[in-house]
C-alpha cells in the first residue's frame, strides 16, 4: 500500500493484523525505522512465528530446522548488523543461512520458514510498515527472498505500506519488483473541512 502520510496505511495494517491474528495464519507485524536494520527487525518476528508453528505436530521437525536456520542467520549477519539482539534457544546449523551474504541467507531462511508453514498447514503473513525506511540493499534482499519462495509455491506473504517513493525504490532494488507486487494507492479515509471537522459529520 502506498500513500502520503496520514491517509490510513498503518490503520489498515492494524486491521489486517487483527483479522489474520484470529485466523489460521501466522501473522507478524514489523515497523521499519531509520535506526534499525531489516535483519534486526525480522529476526524476533520470525522467531515468534516459528515457535508457534513448532506446536503443530506435523510441523515440529520443519519448525525446528527453521529455528536453527534463524540462529544461523542471526549469527551470520551479526558482523554486519550489530543491532541484531535476540536470544535464540536453538543451535545454529552449519551451512544453513550462515554465509554472511544477506541476499542468500535471507532467501535460505524464508525457504525454511515457508516449508514449516506448509507443514503446519498455515501461512506466514509479514505486515511491514514504513517500508521507505529500509535501506535499498536490504530491500533488494527481501524482494529476492520473496521471489524465490513464490517460485517454490511456499506460503509466505508480504503486505507492506510506505510512502509513494517505495514503488520506485523497490523497482530500483530489483527490476522485477514491479511485476511481483500490487501497489494500491491509499487515499485519505475521511476528508476534513478547513476548520478540521470531518465532512461525514456534516451530512
Amino acid at each position: 500500500m502506498v500513500g502520503r502520510r496520514g491517509v490510513g496505511k498503518t490503520a489498515l495494517l492494524n486491521l489486517f493484523f487483527h483479522e489474520t491474528d484470529h485466523s489460521q495464519t501466522q501473522c507478524v507485524r514489523v515497523d521499519a525505522t531509520e535506526s534499525r536494520s531489516l535483519p534486526s527487525m525480522l529476526t524476533p518476528a520470525f522467531h515468534l512465528a516459528l515457535l508457534r508453528m513448532s506446536t503443530v505436530d506435523a510441523a515440529k521437525a520443519s519448525a525446528a530446522r527453521g529455528l536453527r536456520a534463524l540462529s544461523s542467520f542471526a549469527r551470520g549477519q551479526k558482523a554486519k548488523f550489530a543491532d541484531i539482539d535476540v536470544e535464540l534457544d536453538y543451535e545454529p546449523e552449519a551451512g544453513l543461512a550462515d554465509n554472511g551474504d544477506l541476499d542468500g541467507d535471507l532467501t535460505a531462511l524464508l525457504i525454511q520458514i515457508g516449508a514449516a508453514a506448509k507443514a503446519a498447514d498455515t501461512a506466514l503473513v509479514i505486515l511491514l510498515d514504513d517500508m521507505q525506511y529500509i535501506e535499498e540493499a536490504q530491500l533488494a534482499a527481501l524482494i529476492s527472498a520473496l521471489h524465490r519462495v513464490s517460485q517454490l509455491v511456499l506460503p509466505v506473504i508480504l503486505v507492506g505500506a510506505g510512502l509513494p517513493q517505495i514503488r520506485g525504490r523497490a523497482g530500483n532494488a530489483k527490476s522485477y519488483a514491479e511485476r511481483m507486487f500490487d501497489y494500491p494507492e491509499i487515499e485519505p479515509v475521511i476528508q476534513q473541512t478547513s476548520i478540521g471537522v470531518p465532512m461525514d459529520a456534516l451530512k
